[in-house]
């Protein structure tokens, strides 16, 4: 799936200018920065989250995310959009809340990054 498509799915907009064609294959839904650290797949996963702070895109930035997709319509501070835009990571906030955005990726063919076993 594209991240447009994702955009559209979720009723999100896009808070910095990015590649709309980007792949998103997991998503990985945390309230949690260092699980996304260990977790993770590389150039594939968006990171669905509430957290709004820069350190949300420096781990993105880290694992090499496709993104990160703030949910509950939580606007991230003016240092955080600026660093999405200073690094090329999309940034997308979206007002459906965690269960919702994750239960519509998931239904639209997204996996978790992350299996519990």
């Amino acid at each position: 799936m594209r991240l447009g498509q994702v955009i559209e799915i979720v009723g999100g907009r896009a808070l910095n200018e990015f590649n709309h064609a980007r792949d998103v294959e997991y998503g990985f839904e945390t309230a949690l920065l260092s699980d996304v650290l260990a977790h993770a797949k590389p150039h594939v996963t968006l990171i669905v989250t509430e957290i709004t702070n820069p350190q949300v895109i420096r781990t993105a930035e880290m694992v090499d995310a496709v993104g990160v997709l703030v949910v509950k319509n939580k606007t991230p501070d003016k240092t955080t959009i600026h660093l999405a835009e200073e690094t090329g990571i999309p940034l997308i906030v979206t007002r459906l809340g965690m269960f919702e955005v994750c239960g519509k990726l998931y239904a639209a063919g997204v996996q978790p990054a992350r299996k519990v076993e």
